[in-house]
């Protein structure tokens, strides 16, 4: 969404392109979340490569990236084979990478895969690019928190402000990726990225939660990075933390994921109206 402030226009935006941080860079912090059974891998492998997942593939440090899919596992060959790009000069690009990341999820949870340089080669009469399988991979679960994704027809907006480098307040309104008990996932223009930068605090945002009401939360910027969706189109995702959420705040958002969560139960086995 475009900001809603009269003052918003920042210097002729240009598109900011922030490298991503990657989790699975931090094996000491997130040693619990690694996979380093070859059949644990595998298993979750087939699952992505079954169900076709959306994958964003980053090449190096995460500046460039393309998706893909896992098209199939060749556990005899030792190989995790995707979907190539159509342009072949792109396809000479990801063999020339020093290492790419695979990121996605896998029913709410965050998946990080680790491969070298890309070779295109072919499967079963198609073009793909192969890999190594690799050695581990990282399935981010955070238990404690659970973060579901609104619904398309009933999206949730924050609404927050600060103020810019000439001291002008400036108000943005965004739709969420995602919510938690833990914090939100904001859906920003690539051009305002400079505006939300890592640790930045925001206080008195409001969140609009069709079906419940509006809340007042403080956010805190914990990380940002690149998407683009099936149309090409880029956004930023910024993930962000609640910051000293009274008790009661945390109950109604928990009211509000479990009543989602149970109407979507009950369309999936056809107990809905």
């Amino acid at each position: 969404m475009t900001p809603i402030a009269e003052e918003l226009p920042l210097s002729s935006a240009t598109p900011v392109s922030i490298a991503p941080d990657f989790e699975i860079d931090q094996p000491k912090e997130f040693a619990p979340f690694f996979l380093r059974n070859l059949r644990e891998i595998l298993f979750y492998l087939r699952i992505l490569a079954k169900r076709r997942s959306l994958l964003t593939a980053y090449l190096d440090e995460g500046a460039d990236f393309f998706l893909t899919a896992i098209v199939a596992v060749d556990e005899a060959a030792g190989l995790i084979l995707l979907d190539p790009q159509h342009a072949e000069e792109s396809n000479a690009q990801f063999a020339n990478a020093r290492q790419i990341t695979l990121v996605g999820n896998l029913d709410s949870v965050k998946m990080q895969i680790r491969l070298p340089a890309l070779q295109l080669s072919k499967f079963e009469g198609q073009s793909v690019l192969s890999a190594p399988i690799p050695p581990a991979i990282l399935r981010l679960q955070r238990r404690e928190f659970f973060r579901l994704e609104p619904p398309i027809t009933q999206p949730i907006h924050c609404k927050l402000a600060k103020k810019d480098v000439t001291g002008v307040m400036q108000t943005f309104e965004f739709g969420l990726a995602d919510i938690s008990g833990g914090g939100v996932c904001l859906i920003v223009p690539t051009e305002l990225g400079e505006s939300f930068l890592r640790d930045a605090l925001f206080q008195q945002c409001r969140l609009e939660i069709p079906g419940e009401g509006v809340i007042q939360v403080s956010l805190r910027i914990r990380k940002s990075v690149e998407m683009s969706d099936r149309s090409g189109q880029h956004s930023l995702r910024i993930g962000c933390e609640f910051v000293n959420l009274p008790g009661a705040r945390l109950a109604f958002i928990e009211r509000y994921i479990t009543r989602i969560e149970r109407e979507r139960k009950a369309r999936d086995t056809g107990l809905a109206d």
